[in-house]
């Protein structure tokens, strides 16, 4: 298991009484992806889209995560992305 990527807030968020100052994010798997697509499936953009997968992954209310920085969101969305860096291809042994 791979251990969570923390994210310090630039501007903490108060929601329902308690400080957020930080987002632990952990890598997804196939079963958040399925989550994801789910809890979305009435909302098209990219960016309700962007604010469910940091929710989910944060363990965050999404009420919450709507309340964040825009600099915060898009470093959370930005670690989110690296998860889905492109592998390299499979070596076939051609030359």
């Amino acid at each position: 298991m791979t251990t969570p990527i923390t994210i310090a807030l630039t501007e903490p968020v108060t929601f329902e009484g308690y400080t957020i100052t930080e987002l632990q994010i952990r890598r997804p798997k196939v079963r958040d992806l399925r989550a994801m697509e789910q809890a979305t499936a009435d909302k098209p953009t990219q960016l309700d889209q962007g604010a469910a997968m940091v929710a989910l992954l944060s363990g965050i209310p999404e009420a919450a995560i709507e309340e964040l920085d825009a600099g915060d969101f898009t470093r959370a969305s930005e670690v989110i992305a690296g998860f889905f860096a492109k592998a390299a291809p499979p070596e076939t042994g051609a030359a």
